[in-house]
């Protein structure tokens, strides 16, 4: 519509009430568009803020990645340590024992009131029920596609 004029308009009450509608529809036109824009607005905002959601999660994800991967690499290292050191711990161990126990049999003793043959033989059960540990946890990494 154009901007009404008073020309071609009989009474100044006619061109009065052409001006009133045009106005009316004017003041239409800008509360669609106001409208419009803050529905625009409330979108924008909502999915910026889902999208900042999802990428603070994937942020944490990646993080937890980063930590599980250190600790599969912290195992992995454990559990070659363990392997190389285990056989001659236990070896040693198991002689100190034996050597301990053979000398309190031929002084009569009984091992079995000397707490540290029961610690020693604990240490050693805790040794190998470490090394079943430790790979298990290595199997559930690779479980997990972490090899």
């Amino acid at each position: 519509m154009n901007t009404p004029t008073p020309l071609g308009k009989q009474t100044f009450a006619e061109y009065e009430k052409e001006v009133k509608d045009f106005k009316a529809f004017n003041l239409k036109v800008e509360k669609i568009e106001l409208s419009s824009i803050k529905e625009l607005e409330k979108q924008i905002k909502g999915m910026k803020g889902a999208l900042k959601y999802v990428d603070d999660r994937i942020d944490e994800g990646d993080k937890y990645i980063k930590e599980l991967v250190k600790y599969r690499n912290f195992s992995l290292d454990v559990y070659s340590k363990l392997i190389k050191l285990k056989p001659k711990m236990q070896e040693v161990a198991q002689e100190k024992l034996n050597n301990f126990e053979k000398a309190a049999k031929e002084l009569g003793v009984s091992v079995n009131s000397v707490p540290q043959v029961k610690e020693i033989k604990q240490l050693i059960t805790d040794t190998e029920s470490q090394m079943k540990r430790t790979k298990t946890l290595i199997k559930r990494f690779e479980q997990q596609g972490l090899e």
